[in-house]
């Protein structure tokens, strides 16, 4: 017996049964029946209510099968939920007529299961009927019709027609927001759909807020393991992931989301296996190729079994295994399985999907990687034209086709195009780096900095490696550079600019939370692990990293506009801001590329360095420095040899000439008559002094060229927007470490120097000893600076310094310390240099421990302050990072907005130092500029008999400004 007839059987039961039998579909058929059944003749109510009843049981069997192809659609079987959707489509429109709203949600049902099934064609002339049915007979601003515009949205998500998708997400959000509530299930689903769009689309910035508020909601609404949280969860690991270098965090996201699923679905559901597919592709992202790959094969064999062989999400599945065995190296199984993918892609979705368009890519990528460049080209091509008609202009996957298509120009020769290609991808590379470090904390910035890093090294190996001759391909080498280098550092800058020069109460007091939360992460590492277990320290810095970051990521919301609308870097601009006696030397370290390796670890070779010189006139010259590590080699002995403490000139100038030889006499040849060089060096040619490298008449370089440093020619930008001082000079000098009068003295003869030994990274077992010679250095400098506010013994505190805002001239005369990173300690290199204080040496972990760390220290409002002078031991020192410069007390400068620091590269000797230090402020009062003025004292240090050698005089280094200091000293007139 059939369910239809079973059902019948009700007709032979009392009225009352069947009234009671009715009375359950009530709120599908509302009140007509009860109308109908109150206005017939008591003889034809009886002939009216045996149809009736026939139509309620057809439309129960209706509302059986939806629920049945419910669960078959939730467990992915697609195939088999079609016919049964169908039939309840059918029933409806003969029972309720072809515009009744239920006849609408069986239309979407079907739909839904077309879109998965990715029979797109078949989906849209029935969703466009439901819509209307909605809009016609429960009003446009149903939730019912929002569920409609959202399938509609999803349906051209899936043709990757993103322009057409928004509009309807957006009116479908609106719609539940206002008829379900802001907190309502429904609209965490429209905000997650909305964010896949965005993610589509590259638009990772407007995707995160949304995506965060459809969690909050999800686990707000249902338990914290329901599959639709897990799906939440899994799609900000998947936001994560593309947004480049959050690894651990889209990891831990993932595998959370995963062992939801599999737990509440089971191990074989579609779900399952997109969570799969999500952290396997963060594995091969990650180059953690070994565990991708059985997470991309247990993805495949769910998605083959439960969705059949011909579903657009296996052909995805085979094309990322494809993708896998290509980075590997394994050739003969990647190129089947990438054609494969392509011929079920294109008869699925059509010729010009976006995911065609990533197949066509990446079987090009395969016949790149053999040499087979006749049939790698036009899939290339092939791939830009479907990204460029379906995908926004500024799309990230366009920007990667227009750089594999200019590398396989490159290859044939065809320089012309290739630098044209090549252009227009970092272009567009510069529009989504501006957008992405426009948000988010320090490291955010930095994370995704790290995803760009490829395409710097590939615009360097053109210029260098292919195109050497090549002017176009020089500017756009040296252009990349300039927008690269250093932009993690201009970025925030121009954010704490922005901040202090427009600080509403709200924004003061999320600044002041910062400060508070980095000083107590500042204490707590110096307080080391007292009572705490490794574990349960490491467990307390990380909750500050994390609770810093977000308020990081809080203030930077607030300077968003400002960094968005930050003029990009040119040529130009920079090269207008040299004096036409000055040429900026840009040395940057690279990787070449390796065009005929898949293999990800093999992509790019042995670090090498260039150099590229722009001078006043706008004239760009260039050339190869050599490989990295021969000149990393040479700068580490010559700086090992300037410390060791033998003061040998005969035995340091031989290695001393031999860098030059490497290093600068390439450029000095291109120099001509320029004196003046502004230089940016990279990786550990910022710890180099290479004022004291020698020349082939045996002269010092200091003798001949005044040498200030820059993070990056694009310095010359920032240093333009000068402000005003706020405060006049402020002097810091002679701590008293001990807080008290007693202090251990030295033998006679014995060198003082600004710093303590070199010690393990535990700060809490140091101790310091008094720096007499600063006192006098403080007093001499005083003279020279009018109103100068001077600090010294028991007032030179940590606290004294965090309240300056804004003097002229900042001197500080202490020592100072960098730490190397240690397992138990935290690996914020700013917290592991600093100046020690009063106090230090009887510190407690109260709020003056009298260590000012670098990142306390990149917390002061030094707005308008023309020169710090760190005089003390090692302040230039840091940990390095490749394009990002110095991390320690100069970058933390920077960020508190010096616009100069003089800092130091050793140990140095305290009344060497000195005496350095009162002739310089004597250049500085005379008018000289803040290089040459450093130049003039190194110069009469050198020519004095005890202080000749290199290492009293080349240790300090000036970066920032070079020029002149107006208007904070007394007049020489007269004297």
């Amino acid at each position: 017996m059939g369910l239809l007839e079973k059902r019948l059987q009700v007709t032979n039961k009392s009225k009352a049964s069947k009234v009671r039998a009715l009375s359950t579909y009530g709120a599908r058929l509302g009140l007509l029946i009860g109308f109908l059944f109150s206005s017939l003749h008591p003889v034809d109510a009886q002939h009216q209510t045996g149809d009736v009843s026939a139509s309620a049981l057809r439309l129960e069997e209706a509302k059986d099968l939806s629920t049945q192809v419910e669960k078959l659609r939730d467990s992915g079987k697609y195939a088999e939920a079609v016919p049964l959707a169908q039939q309840a489509l059918t029933i409806r429109e003969s029972t309720l007529g072809p515009q009744h709203s239920e006849v609408s949600t069986s239309l979407n049902d079907l739909a839904v299961l077309y879109i998965r099934k990715g029979e797109y064609e078949q989906a849209e002339p029935l969703l466009r009927r439901a819509l209307a049915i909605r809009e016609e007979t429960l009003g446009i601003q149903h939730p019912d019709v929002a569920r409609s515009l959202s399938n509609f949205a999803a349906l051209y998500n899936s043709q990757g027609k993103y322009v057409e998708a928004e509009p309807l997400l957006l009116r479908a959000l609106a719609i539940r927001e206002r008829s379900l509530g802001s907190e309502h299930p429904d609209v965490a689903r429209n905000l997650s759909n909305l964010t896949t769009l965005y993610g589509n689309q590259g638009k990772y910035v407007e995707a995160e807020p949304l995506l965060r508020r459809a969690v909050a909601i999800l686990e707000k609404a249902f338990s914290p393991t329901h599959p639709n949280v897990a799906m939440g969860i899994n799609n900000l690991a998947e936001l994560y992931r593309n947004q480049g270098g959050q690894y651990a965090k889209a990891e831990q996201l993932f595998r959370r989301s995963l062992s939801i699923l599999e737990s509440t679905l089971g191990p074989e559901h579609p779900n399952v296996a997109l969570s799969c597919s999500g952290l396997a592709d963060l594995y091969r992202d990650w180059g953690k190729y070994d565990l991708a790959e059985p997470l991309y094969k247990r993805s495949l064999t769910i998605v083959e079994k439960a969705l059949g062989p011909e579903h657009p999400r296996t052909a995805t599945s085979l094309n990322d295994l494809a993708t896998l065995y290509l980075y590997t190296g394994r050739y003969v199984q990647a190129e089947p399985l990438f054609k494969q993918a392509l011929a079920s892609r294109e008869k699925s979705l059509g010729a010009e999907h976006p995911d065609v368009a990533q197949s066509l890519y990446n079987l090009a990528e395969f016949y790149g990687s053999q040499g087979r460049l006749s049939q790698a080209e036009p899939l290339h091509l092939r791939a830009l034209a479907i990204r460029e008609k379906a995908l926004p202009a500024d799309h990230p996957a366009i920007s990667e086709s227009l750089q594999e298509l200019a590398i396989l120009q490159a290859r044939q020769k065809k320089l012309g195009p290739a630098v044209q290609l090549l252009n227009r991808s970092l272009n567009i590379q510069e529009r989504n780096l501006t957008l992405a470090l426009s948000t988010g904390s320090e490291k955010r910035k930095r994370d995704y900095l790290t995803t760009v890093a490829r395409t710097t090294d590939t615009a360097l190996w053109f210029h260098q490696q292919v195109a050497l001759q090549d002017a176009e391909a020089a500017r756009l080498a040296m252009t990349t550079v300039l927008r690269r280098k250093g932009r993690l550092l201009d970025v925030l800058s121009d954010t704490n600019t922005a901040l202090r020069q427009r600080l509403e109460p709200n924004e003061q007091k999320l600044l002041d939370e910062l400060t508070a939360t980095r000083s107590n992460l500042a204490a707590l590492v110096f307080r080391g692990l007292e009572d705490d277990t490794p574990e349960q320290y490491r467990a307390k810095v990380a909750a500050l990293e994390t609770q810093a970051e977000q308020l990081e990521a809080n203030l930077s919301r607030r300077s968003t506009e400002f960094v968005r609308q930050s003029t990009s870097v040119t040529l130009e601009s920079v090269q207008r801001r040299l004096p036409a006696d000055t040429a900026l030397v840009e040395i940057v370290q690279y990787r070449p590329l390796n065009v005929q390796a898949a293999e990800r670890n093999k992509q790019f070779g042995a670090a090498r360095y260039a150099a590229y010189l722009l001078d006043g006139q706008g004239r760009l010259q260039w050339l190869d420095l050599g490989k990295a590590r021969d000149l990393n080699a040479a700068a580490t002995a010559l700086r090992q040899r300037l410390q060791d403490g033998e003061r040998s000139a005969a035995k340091l100038k031989p290695l001393a000439r031999r860098l030059d030889q490497q290093l600068i006499a390439p450029i000095r040849r291109k120099l001509g008559n320029t004196r003046q060089i502004l230089i940016s060096p990279d990786g550990l040619l910022n710890l180099l002094p290479i004022a004291a490298l020698v020349d082939e008449r045996n002269r010092y370089l200091v003798e001949n060229y005044t040498i200030s440093y820059l993070s990056s020619g694009r310095d010359l930008l920032r240093l333009g927007r000068s402000q005003p001082a706020a405060q006049s000079a402020l002097i810091v000098a002679n701590p008293n470490f001990d807080n008290a009068e007693v202090a251990r003295t030295r033998s006679a003869g014995e060198e003082r120097k600004r710093s303590a030994e070199p010690v393990a990274a535990d700060l809490g077992k140091l101790r310091y000893d008094p720096l007499p010679a600063t006192a006098e250095e403080a007093e001499a400098i005083a003279g020279l600076l009018p109103e100068a506010r001077v600090l010294t013994g028991r007032n030179a505190t940590e606290n004294a310094l965090k309240q300056v805002k804004g003097p002229g001239i900042l001197h500080i005369a202490t020592h100072g310390f960098f730490l190397e990173a240690a397992e138990e300690q935290v690996k914020n290199p700013l917290l592991r240099s600093g100046l020690v204080l009063a106090g230090f040496n009887q510190r407690d972990s109260g709020g003056d421990d009298g260590a000012l760390t670098a990142l306390e220290l990149s917390g002061l409002n030094l707005q308008g302050t023309r020169l710090v002078v760190l005089s003390a031991c090692e302040t230039g020192l840091g940990e390095i990072a490749s394009g990002e410069g110095v991390y320690g007390l100069r970058r933390a400068l920077t960020l508190a907005g010096a616009e100069s620091q003089l800092v130091s590269l050793w140990q140095v000797e305290d009344e060497g130092t000195r005496d350095l230090m009162v002739q310089y402020y004597r250049q500085l009062q005379q008018g000289a500029g803040r290089g040459e003025g450093l130049r003039k004292a190194q110069l009469n240090l050198l020519k004095s008999k005890q202080y000749s050698h290199p290492y009293y005089w080349s240790s300090f280094i000036l970066s920032g400004d070079w020029r002149p200091v107006q208007g904070l000293f007394q007049s020489t007139a007269g004297r």
